[in-house]
């Protein structure tokens, strides 16, 4: 089979390599025709006897299942929401309980990268333990922003760091940023 390493694999060859399992969010490989490893020198290298019927997939670095088809890298939930749908998503997915490992059909949900931002975890790089809440060391006052519309807006200067914080939440709530935010 041709495929183009460098584009979305076409739907119907992933049917034929991987089935997926939508109240789980599982992905298992099946049993592979021939054609699909012309480059072996054995018809599947084996593919077959190792890996039909078993889970597809790993967890990588940043917390997403992968899997390698056609030699390259892809992410499981994209793979997983063109089986279900027969189509590719438009934008980006979403895992909506913020488990990027949790790919069953109800977690994904088609976003734009600007709402996906507003469904993040807590980076580990935040110092004061709540997202868009800082303290200004000069001042010995915690600001608060919040990211909307491409550009940061700050929110205002607090004496406390539960003010600030509550002026970030009503902040999230107008722009409509996900219950799960910071988590």
């Amino acid at each position: 089979m041709d495929i183009d390493k460098d584009k979305e694999l076409p739907i119907e060859f992933l049917r034929e390599c991987l089935s997926y399992e939508a109240e789980t969010g599982i992905l298992t490989w099946k049993e592979r025709p021939a054609e699909h490893f012309l480059h072996s020198s054995r018809a599947d290298g084996g593919f077959n006897t190792k890996y039909a019927g078993k889970k597809a997939g790993c967890v990588m670095a940043r917390g997403y299942v992968w899997l390698t088809l056609c030699g390259n890298l892809h992410f499981a939930h994209r793979l997983a929401w063109a089986i279900h749908h027969g189509r590719y998503p438009d934008g980006v997915l979403d895992h909506d309980n913020g488990d990027r490992t949790d790919n069953r059909i109800l977690n994904l949900i088609e976003s734009t990268p600007e709402k996906n931002s507003r469904n993040q975890k807590k980076r580990i790089t935040n110092t004061s333990g709540q997202m868009g809440v800082c303290l200004r060391k000069d001042t010995g006052k915690y600001r608060s922003f919040i990211q909307a519309e491409g550009k940061r807006i700050w929110i205002g200067s607090h004496d406390t760091f539960e003010e600030a914080v509550a002026a970030r939440k009503n902040a999230e709530k107008h722009y409509g940023y996900h219950e799960n935010h910071g988590r």
